[in-house]
């Protein structure tokens, strides 16, 4: 299929943002529209050999004339359009995806944005405010939900106990962990062993940690050692194979998030047919609903200064731990409702966050715009 399709952003990192260049690759494969990958990150890439093997033979140096998807995010557009060149850019459609997790999207982000030719956005809740920050409609293109392993890796791999009932999060210190909150996952963990202190639980938290944050990190697993053998931590880089085979080893997915622009963490979890807990607030919500996950309670509450950019006078959610620990309970003491829940919740991301779904809708627009 002719389609002049160039994806901007970090194909080869181990976070979310590369994730967004990663699975709209992959999407738009599967419709039979190969992009090239410009990779833009202000670091070197770090090495995995099943992202090198996927998408290095794809790289290329510039802008092309055609489509232009940029997945980056609004305080990085401005540095990544001059470091291209404003003369490339001029010559493209350049439509921009980037991320966001508040309510009210910042305006001097959204000047840069309004240069851009059109703007995605992955979830309803970022939608919204980006159409209120820039005054045009907003395009809401899902992200898919990409689940390919390399290998199939077991407990065994990441240490955990093999009959154990097992919790997992993950978090990254380095992108401002006042709204991912794993205090309020530890917290609900704690309520939940002190209530059955006989059952064979376990929690697992991956984060990763960067210059400045190291304090943050030894706090953390410090307060995990103190539940003994229930509890481990995982930090620094995992494999894009290995993060995700985590989640799959998991009986649940619980993220007790501030506020999310999408929710990676959860779709993963519940396209592998494992149950989600999660705020039952922000984007998540296109995804999760009584049907398809557990959702806890929560109170607005204003972003506390500095806990992330732009946050002040702006709100988030609140989650209650003791919510949250009696879903963990409800899940344990009813494996087949649990299984039910996961079946349902696995068939929902199928239908409409697959590689196919999101590529077909993602193709469906260009074509709109004559650009496929």
């Amino acid at each position: 299929m002719n389609a002049d399709l160039t994806i901007v952003g970090y194909p080869f990192q181990p976070t979310g943002m590369a994730e967004h260049a990663r699975s709209m690759f992959r999407a738009f494969a599967s419709q039979g529209v190969t992009p090239r990958l410009l990779d833009v990150s202000p670091a070197n890439r770090a090495y995995d050999p099943d992202l090198e093997r996927d998408f290095a033979p794809h790289l290329t140096t510039t802008l092309g004339e055609g489509v232009n998807l940029f997945g980056v995010n609004g305080d990085e557009a401005a540095r990544v359009i001059d470091q291209l060149g404003e003369g490339a850019f001029a010559r493209g459609y350049n439509i921009a995806y980037p991320a966001w997790e508040l309510a009210r999207y910042p305006a001097e982000w959204a000047r840069t944005l309004s240069r851009f030719d059109e703007v995605w956005a992955p979830s309803a809740f970022v939608q919204k405010a980006l159409e209120d920050a820039l005054g045009k409609p907003v395009q809401h293109m899902p992200l898919p939900v990409d689940l390919r392993l390399s290998s199939f890796l077991g407990r065994r791999h990441f240490g955990i106990p093999e009959d154990a009932f097992v919790a997992v999060f993950f978090f990254d210190f380095a992108s401002f962990a006042a709204r991912k909150n794993p205090e309020a996952v530890l917290a609900a963990f704690e309520q939940l062993v002190a209530r059955r202190p006989d059952a064979d639980l376990f929690c697992v938290i991956k984060s990763r940690s960067g210059v400045g944050t190291e304090d943050a990190q030894a706090a953390l697993e410090d307060r995990l050692a103190r539940l003994g053998g229930r509890a481990m931590a995982i930090s620094g880089d995992l494999t894009d194979n290995e993060i995700k085979n985590l989640v799959r080893c998991g009986d649940v997915f619980v993220s007790l998030h501030r506020s999310e622009g999408f929710g990676r963490g959860m779709a993963e979890a519940m396209a592998m047919g494992r149950p989600a807990i999660a705020t039952g607030w922000s984007g998540n919500l296109d995804f999760m609903t009584p049907e398809t996950g557990l959702l806890v309670d929560y109170e607005l509450v204003p972003v506390a200064a500095g806990a992330y950019p732009h946050g002040e006078g702006q709100v988030w959610a609140d989650a209650s731990a003791e919510h949250a620990s009696r879903l963990l309970e409800q899940l344990m003491d009813d494996p087949d409702a649990a299984r039910r829940m996961g079946a349902r919740g696995r068939a929902f991301i199928a239908e409409h966050y697959s590689v196919e779904a999101v590529g077909a809708r993602a193709l469906a627009r260009l074509k709109a715009i004559g650009r496929a």
